[in-house]
């Protein structure tokens, strides 16, 4: 059984007999086979970028010999080596403008001396045409590989004195690539990183790039598919369900509900997070790996300067997101469009097939684990709980869940309520109820939301230990109206069907008083 690797970013180093390589290179053969490719490419962190990059590295250095097991080695693509200048930002320094100049200098002059160059050119944009004239020169066309081309902008985000003239910089650096003279010396150029920057931002002068990030062709590109989930990883999914001391079907479809649910184009096709499910099969144990590896602090952040947005991001599961707001993520906008910058961090998936006659898509958590993640990071927020007492005050749920103690789990979300900031509350049943939905799924279950049948939409479908509940919300109603419309619709009809167990009809109100909110209930348990 082959090892998972673990932040390995370098192909030559990765392909070998003892380590697992998800082979991802006809996807990459795709791209490259044309030539003359400008191609700009964003992922979330820690889906394998970098690795895309070194093996892009490799196939344009003619190392065939690395490629003899993959689709591409077996494939018509011709192994020219050609000339490589390749950027990492992540290694070039960048903490304030004159930083990343000199930064760049210095990436330029080690990048020509390796081949026995020398440039004489003193600004920036002059010295980087210099040295891709020169490589294609000698060697022919050259293959420009940037990763983490955002990494100064959004490093430096939080200040303003030095933001804007980093990304002057940037975008004077970028432009070289726009020339005539430099562009019929590249014969492939190709741009990665986490932020999809509006064109006017850094790449207004390079209209000839195109952007593959929401491209069905560049679906699978990176992240796993269910597919190469079965082809690669059933022994290590067979040694975790041993561990788990669970049949192999059950454990294959815990994986997939914690760490499947990446869907970036128009394709239905999602994919799993390596990082957390590598980190999952090799540790033998379910954990937010890549949710703890970088918490979104810049959300945290922001939520502290505009309290509100704790309960949009609340009620944000299933809302509409504009197609539009995909092209107009600017610096100036980086934390109100938070939005966009949910979706591209990969705190949010596109949800829901295009929208043709509203021009977007729904949005929602990819899957368990960053549902959780953020769920808990919302919920510790919104209720000023530290994390030491969140456990302690989470337990009382916890046991009404498992009970299925409905009035007390209402009992204890009245007195969750009371420690909501008045500020943040949106006086609104949506509101509530994924407050409610939210406590649910902290706490151990994952009720269904918004449920279609015949009659309407089912507020809320919660599998309780030995009851099912159908559960309809209402604000400053009563429970009795809610239960009514419950009986009137017939929401539970699909579920009699095919029962295992007893069905209960609840109906909860969240209604105002003196004294805040009070969670009131009515139940109806059917013979």
């Amino acid at each position: 059984m082959k090892k998972l690797p673990i932040g390995e970013q370098t192909f030559s180093e990765l392909i070998n007999p003892h380590t697992l390589y998800v082979d991802k290179t006809e996807y990459i053969y795709n791209f490259v086979k044309r030539g003359r490719g400008r191609y700009f490419f964003s992922r979330p962190r820690r889906f394998g970028k970098s690795l895309t990059c070194s093996t892009l590295d490799a196939i344009f250095s003619g190392r065939k010999e690395l490629f003899q097991d993959l689709w591409i080695g077996q494939s018509d693509y011709e192994w020219v080596t050609r000339p490589i200048i390749r950027f990492d930002f992540s290694r070039i320094s960048h903490k304030n403008t004159d930083a990343l100049i000199q930064g760049l200098h210095s990436a330029l002059d080690d990048r020509a001396k390796a081949d026995g160059l020398v440039l004489v050119k003193q600004q920036l944009k002059e010295k980087f045409a210099e040295l891709i004239n020169a490589l294609a020169s000698k060697f022919g066309p050259v293959v420009i590989i940037i990763d983490e081309y955002d990494k100064p902008i959004v490093d430096l985000i939080d200040t303003p004195d030095q933001i804007e003239l980093v990304r002057v910089e940037l975008r004077n650096f970028y432009g070289t690539l726009k020339g005539d003279i430099v562009d019929r010396d590249v014969h492939f150029l190709f741009i990665t990183g986490v932020s999809k920057f509006s064109k006017v931002a850094l790449f207004s002068d390079l209209n000839n790039l195109e952007d593959i990030t929401n491209d069905k062709r560049a679906a699978a590109l990176v992240g796993y598919t269910d597919q190469e989930i079965d082809r690669y990883l059933t022994e290590h999914i067979q040694v975790f369900a041993d561990d788990r001391q669970e049949n192999y079907p059950q454990t294959r479809q815990i994986l997939k509900t914690w760490y499947n649910g990446y869907r970036f184009t128009d394709s239905n096709l999602k994919v799993y997070n390596p990082f957390s499910l590598h980190n999952c099969l090799t540790k033998l144990n379910l954990r937010n790996y890549w949710f703890t590896s970088g918490t979104p602090i810049f959300l945290i952040k922001f939520i502290e300067k505009n309290p509100l947005i704790a309960a949009d991001i609340e009620m944000i599961e299933g809302s509409f997101f504009a197609e539009s707001n995909l092209d107009s993520f600017t610096l100036d906008l980086y934390y109100q469009n938070y939005r966009t910058l949910l979706l591209q961090t990969g705190y949010l998936t596109f949800a829901s097939d295009y929208d043709e006659n509203k021009r977007g898509y729904k949005v929602a958590y990819p899957n368990e684990e960053v549902r959780y993640s953020m769920t808990e990071q919302i919920m510790q927020f919104i209720g000023g709980i530290t994390p030491e007492n969140f456990g302690e005050f989470g337990d009382r749920f916890r046991k009404a869940l498992i009970a299925d103690d409905l009035g007390l789990f209402c009992k204890h979300m009245q007195d969750f309520i009371k420690l909501v900031p008045h500020n943040i509350r949106v006086d609104l049943e949506k509101f509530y109820q994924q407050v409610f939905f939210m406590i649910c799924v902290l706490f151990g279950q994952r009720p269904a939301t918004e449920v279609a049948t015949e009659e309407g939409f089912m507020d809320l479908l919660l599998e309780g230990t030995r009851y099912t509940f159908v559960v309809e919300f209402k604000r400053n109603s009563t429970p009795e109206i809610a239960l009514k419309q419950i009986e009137e619709k017939r929401y539970w009809e699909p579920y009699e069907i095919l029962k295992t167990k007893k069905i209960i009809l609840a109906g909860v109100t969240f209604n105002k008083t003196a004294d805040g909110t009070a969670v009131l209930y009515k139940i109806k348990e059917l013979p």
